[in-house]
Order: structure tokens, then sequence, then C-alpha cells
């Protein structure tokens, strides 16, 4: 029986985390092999398995190369029928979801899942007119319930009901009314803002299912329904430092640390504006070349303009003066992340500075 083995690997692990706990919020790869792969392996995934489990998969991202999903979970005819991103334990999953959510469009894959080792999420990618978004089917926590229990509501992730999509569709919100049980508390990760809308934490977490928007941030939704649909309707303002998922939305304006309004309309030009107003202001103080965030391939800012492999000169550039050139091929999230990251690295208060939402039907 699934139940048994499952049931059994669910209390193993427990005892890990409870006996080891320090080791896995350390170390990212350990929680993987301790607490990770023996969960998909009793959800009959092997990670050992190529044919039904790839690791460290690749994904094609525009402007992006060796991007990676930590396990890819694989259909009889050999395609990612969900990506899998695992933190080490403690770790917040907010970070876990916006990968999977870019990882998932890229690849056109129907499931995402996030875990540290003790806490697991389900997703699913949805199509409808508003535009493409992601169901949340279901959140557990292995430490807040019996194990038993706790193997019961991951039955969804079992390969038999994963890999015949409908079937998960309708267990997962079912079991999910198992998360009205009396939780035990022993080990709790708050969710980013990203994930959990403003002044709803507890609200939402007695409901069974819930939507996330790719292009959108978290508002308060109405609760008397069991999908939350989660917009920058009624949000359209974000602190540069904690953007949303802004995928499919354009920014209409900049608000700078010194209060300054500058109308943008694409976030390439959120960066350029940033560091157009450090130099103007005398504080563009950080070391060249500038490269940002480390996940980035590339410089963001240099001394000499960009050249491509073949030495011509980079089309998605600026150049601010005769000795400084910004790149620009960056999507929201990296242009967002870029450009509070330049902030804060020149002494700069990142919280200070704001992004205005365009409308949705502009």
């Amino acid at each position: 029986m699934l139940l048994k083995p499952l049931t059994d690997t669910l209390a193993l692990v427990s005892d890990r985390i409870r006996n080891f706990e320090h080791e896995f919020t350390n170390n990212e790869q350990q929680t993987r092999l301790s607490l990770v792969d023996p969960v998909l392996k009793a959800l009959d995934w092997d990670p050992q398995d190529p044919t039904t489990v790839r690791v460290e998969y690749p994904v094609r991202q525009r402007n992006r190369n060796n991007i990676r999903a930590d396990y890819a979970l694989l259909s009889s005819s050999q395609e990612p029928v969900a990506f899998v991103e695992a933190k080490k334990l403690r770790s917040d999953l907010g970070d876990a979801h916006l990968q999977l959510f870019e990882y998932a469009v890229s690849e056109s894959v129907p499931y995402s899942v996030a875990t540290n080792g003790a806490d697991w999420a389900i997703y699913k990618r949805v199509h409808q007119e508003t535009g493409l978004l992601f169901q949340r089917l279901l959140r557990i926590s292995i430490l807040d319930r019996s194990p038993k229990v706790t193997a019961i509501m991951l039955l969804p992730l079992w390969k038999e009901l994963l890999t015949s999509h409908s079937s998960i569709d309708y267990i997962a919100p079912a079991l999910s009314t198992l998360e009205t049980f009396p939780p035990k508390n022993t080990l709790q990760t708050k969710e980013r803002r990203s994930d959990t809308p403003l002044g709803q934490d507890q609200a939402l977490h007695q409901q069974p299912s819930r939507t996330v928007y790719l292009h959108d941030e978290p508002t308060p939704a109405d609760l008397g329904t069991t999908t939350h649909h989660i917009g920058l309707s009624d949000c359209e303002t974000f602190t540069l430092n904690n953007p949303p998922i802004v995928l499919g939305r354009k920014p209409s304006e900049l608000i700078l640390p010194d209060g300054t309004k500058i109308p943008i309309k694409h976030w390439t030009s959120l960066l350029k504006e940033v560091v157009m107003w450090l130099f103007d202001n005398d504080q563009l103080n950080v070391e060249l070349p500038w490269k940002g965030d480390r996940n980035f391939d590339r410089n963001v800012l240099q001394e000499t303009p960009f050249r491509n492999r073949n030495g011509a000169i980079y089309k998605q550039q600026v150049k601010i003066e005769d000795d400084l050139y910004l790149l620009t091929n960056y999507n929201a999230r990296n242009a967002c992340n870029a450009a509070s990251k330049l902030l804060a690295d020149c002494g700069i208060d990142n919280s200070q500075a704001q992004v205005t939402m365009a409308s949705q039907n502009k």
C-alpha cells in the first residue's frame, strides 16, 4: 500500500528535522538529500531514476543562461509534468514560488511544487481571460500533523495522480479541508508578501485553495469563496525593495527616495532612471564594473560599451556618459532587483523608492 511507506517516510523525515535541524537550515543540498528526496521517492518519484525524475533540469528563458529547476517530474512521454524547487529548511518559500512560476511559463509545465523539506505547496498553471495565473491546490507542513494525516494530504503528489491531471485537480481541494485540523505548530515559516495578501494571513490560512496571478500582487479577496484571486487592483504601488510578481504588467511612475516622480512605460526605463538620478545627484559611488545580482550573467554597469561574443556593440544598452554604460536587457523582476540593489550599494534606503503600476487596461 502507498500510505504505509509514505507514512513511514514522513515519520523518518520529521525525526530528522527535529534531530538535525541546524544542519538542514544551513545546507540546501543536505535538505534535498535527507528530507526532499525520500518523500519524492515514497510518492513514486525516484530522484535516482532519470526516466522518472531529472534533477537540475535546464529551463529555457530569454536572455538568461544556465537556469535550472531542482527537479523535473516526468510523464510517461518524458515531458515535465511538474517542477519542484527545494530550499533549505526554514527558508521562506516566496522566492521558490517566483522561480517556479517563471519556469512553468517558459516550459508550459502544468504543476509547480515548492518545498523546504518541512513545508510543501502545490500550484496549478491556469489560463483565464484575465491572464495567466497559478492556483494553489494545497499547502502542507509535515510537522504540523501526524505522519498519517500528512501522507493523505500529500497524495496529490503521488505519481499516478499527478500524471492524471483531472484527478489531482479534484482531489487536492478536497484534501485541503484537512487544513482545518488543529496544527501542532512545531515548526512554521512565514510566506513572503508576494504569496500572502496584506492583512489576510489568518483568514487565508483557513481557506482550502487560492490563486496567484503571475503578473499580480496580493490584495484582499472575497473570503466567501474557496479560490482567491490575487491582484494589484487595490495595491497599485509597491516599494522597489519588495516587488510583486509583475510579469504581464507595465510600470507608469517611479518615485525616487527624494520624492522625485518620473513617468516610465517600461521596466528597463526604471533601471535607467535610477542610474541617472544617482549620477545627477553625485551618489553613484559603486565600483565599476558593477554586476548587481550574483545570478546575473553579465555586468549591469561598466566603463566600456557592452559587446557580444563577436565583438559587436550590444544594442540593449544606454550610454550614461563617455565612461559609463548601462545594460538594459532585463525582465521586470530583474530590473526591480538591480535598481533596488544599486540604491542599497550606493547607501540609499531602497525602501523609499516606489513604483506605480499602469492600469490593467493600458
